[in-house]
């Protein structure tokens, strides 16, 4: 008899552990991800996005760009329909402010346009853009089984600029360290409306995009020199998963 116990003892204990366990996953909540069509690789999805660049490449002769200051920031949402597990389609509308800034050397065009043919040299001068920019692009995933995740992508797509203000700007320092900051807004002589090609490589919530402006930002009949067409940032896209 007491072999007979020692050896259902430990078999009892075992099936008792077992079902324990069984309960434990009965009772545990399914994923909430295994059911329903929203998610980061379900066929609806929507995130947020902020994005900073600057401009690259050679501007117009007869007005000199800072590049390295000449920034880029956008706001948005990212809204998604999946195609299949390589293909996505997704729509970006974003709020778009950029910053043309104007190196002092040399002759300006500025300063016949605002200062009265006046050679003025500036701490801070720039025009800059304010607006909804609306993307539409097409997302190819390398990783077609990741599970609910963004994976590894590329993003080929084009969008329209709708400008709400345009500013010209200048800084000057006074003799006893305060600034005077001139501004005119509404300017004339920037178009209302720009087209951009836009590209991106990313990792799951960070990216690095390439937007190539393929319209004029100033109107022709004022002969302003174009800066450069290219911006080169980053993006990132927090999402929960």
């Amino acid at each position: 008899m007491k072999k007979i116990i020692l050896i259902l003892f430990p078999a009892i204990f075992i099936l008792a552990q077992n079902a324990i366990c069984q309960d434990v996953v009965l009772e545990q909540k399914p994923d909430q991800f295994t059911g329903g069509t929203f998610g980061a690789n379900k066929d609806w999805f929507a995130q947020l996005s902020f994005g900073f660049g600057t401009l690259v490449g050679k501007s117009d002769p007869g007005l000199s760009y800072n590049d390295w200051r000449s920034n880029d920031v956008r706001i948005g949402v990212k809204l998604k329909r999946k195609i299949n597990g390589l293909l996505s389609v997704w729509l970006e509308p974003e709020y778009h402010y950029a910053a043309y800034n104007i190196n002092q050397s040399g002759p300006k065009v500025t300063d016949s346009l605002f200062w009265f043919g006046l050679p003025i040299n500036h701490e801070k001068e720039r025009f800059a853009t304010e607006g909804i920019l609306l993307n539409g692009f097409l997302r190819f995933n390398f990783d077609t089984k990741r599970g609910n995740f963004m994976g590894y992508y590329l993003d080929l797509g084009a969008g329209a600029d709708i400008i709400a203000d345009r500013e010209y700007l200048t800084i000057d320092k006074r003799s006893d360290g305060s600034q005077v900051r001139a501004s005119v807004t509404n300017i004339p002589y920037m178009n209302n409306l720009n087209y951009n090609l836009i590209a991106r490589i990313g990792i799951n919530w960070i990216a690095f995009t390439l937007n190539y402006r393929i319209s004029p930002l100033f109107k022709s009949q004022y002969n302003i020199p174009e800066p450069a067409f290219i911006t080169a940032g980053i993006e990132f896209n927090p999402y929960s998963h």
